[in-house]
């Protein structure tokens, strides 16, 4: 009778010289770089990022310049409302005076 073996998968295989050969080959293959950046690649890629840095600067600058500005002309209207405000107590201050002046004085 006959007995067959089964597959062990942590059995030592015996390689070939060649095979090893090969795959010292394969594996130096994958470890080199595949193509290099040439320079032309390289200056496209300078000038592309030179021109979207060139319109989105100026974009940027603009909108920080008009937030800073409506901070402050809301600032000043904000102010403004205050001093009309005020503006609005001092007659009414100065009509109770006049008021006071004018008609209390002549009574007495």
């Amino acid at each position: 009778m006959a007995q067959t073996q089964l597959f062990d998968p942590f059995a030592p295989t015996p390689v070939v010289e060649s095979e090893k050969e090969n795959l010292l080959d394969e594996m130096k293959t994958m470890w080199e770089p595949t193509s290099r950046l040439s320079l032309s690649t390289l200056m496209i890629a300078i000038l592309g990022m030179l021109v979207i840095s060139g319109i989105l600067m100026p974009k940027i600058y603009l909108r920080n310049t008009i937030y800073y500005e409506s901070r402050d002309v809301t600032r000043l209207e904000h102010q403004y409302a205050i001093l009309k405000q005020e503006k609005e107590l001092l007659k009414a201050k100065v009509e109770a005076i006049r008021y006071k002046n004018q008609v209390e004085d002549t009574l007495f």
